[in-house]
């Protein structure tokens, strides 16, 4: 046999063994784990944030409502703002320190001597023009209703003063900008609300001249305008101290059905000036001072209650969940609270931790809708306490209360189509560099099937990316509750 020859048969055989013990040794080889869905979500966050830069930061958690595992876990144990997913937290704390049959109760009465006196319960429902419009009633109609009642208890006799609930009442809490206090999602609060604590103002033009129409209106109020016809649409409306003067500057091109909305200083003051004009209007010859102070300080003995109005505590909430209403969410804290944002935001992180069993540092409330930069909570936190609310025989009061996909509310232009509409349900966050949504995934028949919590911080620029993102997990989360 040639040297050849024999190389060749030796390297044969070589190939030959080295294939016999590939194939012995396949079976020892670790098989490589399959891709589960939340390694697909997880990669899908990581995508973005690596696209996104600048540090931005996403935490995700679900929850199984079924089994009560998490299925998704991204940064879930991480603090962050939420934003008005912070009002998902108060909705909590207000359900389960009131009752999802509680109602907000404002209450008038006459005293012995004459004065009328109005205690507040922190509604932030009455004289809501969002909610007159779907009733199809004037702002003024339940004040109306207290006038007839007034002038039949009251007959020919005057009535003297008029003392509502507040006095050194602070109306905000130290946590928020105060350069922004003019703006209408910055109201103020108070036991007693009215309008949403805000005037709106809209123009009418005469030739040159260009007439303000204020909303609410009262001869209580004095509005003192020089707004004028010009080139340039550049106007603003600032109230006074004890909202007793409106003064309006600049000038308008147009005239707008569209009203722009300040807020006011002393909503206590706003409620009284209101009420006192609706009085008069309502044939009760009010004259008399109007004052805000602690009521507690005013003898009950022999007054006779005149008229009630209570409030379902869903109503509220649902402009709170569906229509992102910071006043309602602030009521929901402080009514449930100690009536201090201090003291409320202690009791509503010691309920909420014993309630849903909450560990103690994975929340920090500063206040009740999300506006204050101080505010902090795990993705992992808030779906925990979802997943707790959805076991409450009143869990409807909630859920019902959340805006729809498609539908309604915050979330009515977002996931329009199929399979989202209608299937997500929930509440959005957005303050600067922040974007947040937080909610239930359904089932077919309606019924949460997952609780979720998607949450975005340090984000450069625009948030539209983030709610993209939310979109996109949103969507996965139903595809998957299809598949079960």
């Amino acid at each position: 046999m040639t040297a050849a020859k024999r190389r060749g048969i030796f390297v044969s055989a070589a190939l030959l063994c080295g294939m016999i013990a590939g194939a012995c040794s396949a079976p020892l080889r670790a098989e490589k784990a399959p891709v589960t869905f939340g390694d697909l979500l997880s990669a899908k966050v990581a995508a973005f944030e690596e696209t996104i830069g600048s540090g931005a930061r996403v935490g995700v958690s679900v929850v199984d409502l079924a089994s009560g595992k998490a299925t998704v876990s991204v940064r879930e144990n991480d603090l962050f703002i939420p934003a008005s997913n912070q009002k998902l937290l108060s909705s909590a704390f207000a359900l389960h320190a009131l009752g999802g049959g509680y109602k907000f109760t404002t209450e008038l009465y006459i005293t012995r001597a004459g004065d009328i006196v109005v205690y507040g319960d922190f509604d932030p429902t009455l004289g809501d023009p969002d909610l007159a419009a779907d009733g199809g009633k004037s702002i003024y109609a339940e004040m109306d209703r207290w006038a007839v009642a007034v002038a039949k208890h009251l007959g020919d006799k005057p009535p003297g003063r008029l003392f509502v609930s507040g006095g050194s009442m602070v109306y905000r809490p130290d946590t928020w900008k105060t350069s922004q206090n003019h703006m209408h999602y910055q109201a103020p609060v108070g036991k007693l609300n009215f309008h949403r604590n805000c005037f709106a103002a809209t123009f009418k033009i005469s030739g040159a001249r260009a007439q303000a129409v204020i909303v609410p209106q009262s001869r209580f109020i004095a509005v003192k305008s020089s707004v004028q016809v010009g080139e340039k649409h550049i106007w603003s409306m600032r109230p006074g101290a004890g909202d007793g003067e409106l003064v309006l500057r600049g000038t308008i091109k147009t005239a707008s059905p569209y009203p722009l909305y300040v807020a006011a200083n002393d909503p206590p003051m706003l409620f009284a000036r209101t009420l006192a004009e609706r009085l008069v209007a309502g044939g009760v010859p009010f004259e008399g001072k109007i004052k805000s102070m602690d009521l507690s300080k005013i003898d009950r003995k022999g007054a006779k209650p005149v008229c009630t109005t209570t409030t379902p505590i869903a109503r509220a909430m649902k402009r709170a969940n569906t229509d992102s209403l910071n006043l309602a969410a602030e009521c929901f804290l402080l009514r449930a609270g100690d009536g201090t944002w201090p003291g409320s935001a202690e009791i509503m992180t010691k309920t909420l931790t014993k309630a849903f069993d909450l560990s103690a540092d994975s929340l920090v409330v500063s206040d009740g809708s999300g506006l204050a930069r101080k505010n902090r909570v795990s993705p992992a936190a808030m779906t925990k306490l979802l997943a707790g609310i959805a076991g409450r025989k009143d869990v409807s009061v909630l859920t019902d209360t959340l805006a729809r996909a498609g539908i309604d509310g915050t979330l009515r232009k977002r996931m329009t189509g199929p399979p989202c509409r209608g299937r997500i349900i929930g509440k959005t966050g957005y303050i600067l560099k922040v974007s947040c949504l937080s909610g239930y995934v359904l089932d077919k028949t309606g019924k949460p099937a997952l609780a979720f919590s998607i949450m975005a911080n340090d984000m450069p620029g625009r948030v539209a990316p983030a709610k993209a993102l939310q979109d996109e997990i949103c969507t996965m989360l139903v595809e998957q509750v299809d598949k079960k």
